[in-house]
């Protein structure tokens, strides 16, 4: 659905959660998944992962709502599993007012504080589960006219047209903060999805790899936690008893295997620019004793707590 007014908690109601085409855009390589090369391994790399989580259950908007602190607490646990340290979460689960209350503002100086760290050989991820939208193109450069966007509310709580981070945006601002030699990956759990970074029209200066929940003229399911983020996790687990080490480009099929089966009416995307998914690992991968060992962080844990309000 487009956004033609100011206010798009109308349009939102509607749509039934945040919906899975196999395979990558031909950014770079092919997109069979037959690995052709030995896959470069993380592990032991020296380099470390750095992940910003977002999730937003818009209960303040009524009619709205989602369940997406449920995949935060997903990929909490995948971090913990994996022996991620580096990980900081903006949620709305105080409410409007609330202590960083995840505006487009907010959000974007949660990208620009978290990516200080980064040093060249490290990944930076950035995963969101909440609403998102197509909005009307204002710079040609979307052959379909629309462009996509997260659904970020306004500091009052609206989700309006002038509140929520375009994908124009969003590349500009990931691409400018992310230190050069550091790769990216981005998990979009929303609807309308499909090239939310824009991989296929803007130049980045980094690796980056995208997953995303649905085509940009698909709506994604929320069925107590975003399905895309539900299959991921379950094909993280069904990876890990093979082995510690996997290709994003299997952890991709393997997510779009299960993901088929929880909400067949979506579907996924992956799209890429860099060296070829098939021969680079996972930067979130772990092993069975990593799961027998019972890793987890509370959420809490991982909360902000520097103003990012005020910068």
């Amino acid at each position: 659905f487009g956004i033609y007014g100011l206010e798009l908690a109308a349009s939102l109601r509607s749509c039934p959660g945040r919906q899975a085409r196999s395979g990558p855009l031909e950014v770079m390589g092919s997109c069979c998944s037959v690995e052709t090369e030995e896959v470069e391994a993380w592990k032991g790399s020296g380099g470390e992962v750095h992940i910003v989580i977002v999730a937003l259950d818009y209960e303040y908007c009524p009619g709205s709502e989602l369940t997406c602190h449920v995949d935060a607490q997903t990929m909490s646990t995948i971090a913990g599993r994996a022996g991620i340290t580096n990980v900081s979460l903006n949620t709305d689960k105080d409410g409007v007012g609330g202590f960083n209350f995840p505006t487009r503002s907010v959000l974007m100086n949660h990208l620009a504080m978290a990516s200080r760290s980064c040093q060249p050989g490290d990944w930076f991820v950035f995963f969101f589960a909440g609403h998102g939208i197509n909005i009307p193109d204002t710079n040609g450069d979307e052959v379909s006219g629309f462009d996509q966007a997260f659904v970020t509310p306004s500091r009052a709580g609206k989700l309006t047209k002038e509140s929520v981070l375009i994908d124009d945006e969003f590349a500009r601002a990931i691409d400018a903060f992310v230190p050069e030699g550091v790769r990216i990956l981005v998990i979009c759990d929303c609807c309308h999805s499909g090239s939310i970074c824009d991989i296929d029209s803007y130049k980045y200066n980094h690796d980056i790899y995208q997953f995303s929940a649905a085509q940009n003229d698909e709506e994604a399911a929320d069925i107590g936690g975003g399905a895309l983020t539900t299959a991921l996790n379950k094909a993280l687990v069904d990876l890990s008893w093979k082995t510690a080490e996997y290709s994003i480009q299997t952890v991709f099929d393997k997510t779009n295997e299960y993901a088929r089966k929880l909400a067949a009416e979506q579907h996924l995307e992956f799209q890429w620019k860099g060296r070829d998914p098939r021969n680079l690992a996972w930067p979130l991968g772990y092993g069975a004793k990593d799961i027998i060992a019972g890793k987890r962080t509370e959420l809490s844990a991982y909360e902000v707590r520097e103003d990012l309000a005020a910068q």
